[in-house]
C-alpha cells in the first residue's frame, strides 16, 4: 500500500521507507554541537541535496551546482569568497547565518563524535 506522506521521500514503488527518508532521517538523528567554534563549515566540503535547496532558496542562489552529467543533483556550499568555508559561515562570530534552515549534512555532522576528530 502506497503512502502519501507530505514533504517526505518515497521510493520507486510510492512506499515510504524511514531509514531512506532524508527528513526522517534528520527528525531523529539531528546533531547540535557543544563547541560551536565553526571548524566544520571552514574546513569540511559541504555538499547539499536538493531537498536542502527546497527548504532553503538560498542554498541554490549561493551554492555551486553539483552536476551529474547535465542535471543539478546538489549544490557545493564552498565559497571561495569566504576562504572556501561555506558560504553561509559568518567567520566573524563562527555563526551559521541559515541556522533554523541548514542542510542536513550540517544537521547531522557531529564534530563532538570520535569519528569527527579522525
Amino acid at each position: 500500500m502506497s503512502v502519501d506522506l507530505p514533504r517526505h521521500e518515497l521510493d520507486e514503488e510510492g512506499e515510504h521507507d524511514p531509514g531512506e527518508c532524508q527528513k526522517c532521517i534528520e527528525a531523529s538523528n539531528t546533531v547540535i554541537c557543544s563547541c560551536a567554534c565553526g571548524d566544520c563549515c571552514r574546513h569540511l566540503i559541504i555538499e547539499t541535496t536538493l531537498a536542502d535547496a527546497e527548504r532553503e532558496p538560498l542554498v541554490a542562489r549561493r551554492g555551486t551546482p553539483i552536476r551529474d552529467f547535465e542535471e543539478v543533483v546538489g549544490f557545493n556550499l564552498n565559497d571561495p569568497a569566504n576562504g572556501y568555508a561555506c558560504t553561509f559561515l559568518d567567520q566573524a562570530t563562527s555563526r551559521c547565518t541559515i541556522w533554523a534552515t541548514r542542510p542536513g549534512v550540517c544537521r547531522l555532522f557531529d564534530c563532538d563524535s570520535p569519528q569527527a576528530r579522525e
